[in-house]
């Protein structure tokens, strides 16, 4: 019972929060692209751990960037067309300009990636 009751409560919960949810910003953010697993269990980033972070984020690690103010943007593919967040797979471990549609819900950050190109 407790369990039923819980699930319930969760759900009115979400059901009340998804109206609040910000909409969507269309735009460019620049930053480091990283793999989520390496840079949160141990703060693995840069140059030395492109290598890695490129074939982390290949195998299905999750890919967020990074920017300069240290916030993590999570990495989403777009449905229609993927190539953009394929693009940015290929520069995981770089510094790159990221364009799409950022949404944000219970302080989570998406980027819905657009395109994804080596920054200047």
């Amino acid at each position: 019972m407790k369990n039923k009751t819980s699930l319930a409560l969760l759900t009115l919960a979400l059901a009340l929060a998804l109206p609040f949810a910000a909409a969507a910003d269309e735009g460019s953010w620049t930053g480091e692209i990283i793999d989520v697993a390496c840079y949160v269990n141990n703060g693995a980033h840069g140059g030395d751990h492109s290598g890695c972070a490129k074939s982390c984020v290949k195998n299905g690690q999750p890919m967020g960037l990074l920017t300069e103010d240290g916030d993590v943007i999570i990495l989403a593919a777009d449905h229609a067309d993927g190539a953009g967040f394929e693009a940015a797979k290929e520069l995981a471990g770089e510094k790159a300009e990221v364009s799409g549609e950022l949404s944000e819900s219970g302080g989570a950050k998406v980027l819905t990636v657009k395109s994804a190109k080596k920054a200047a």
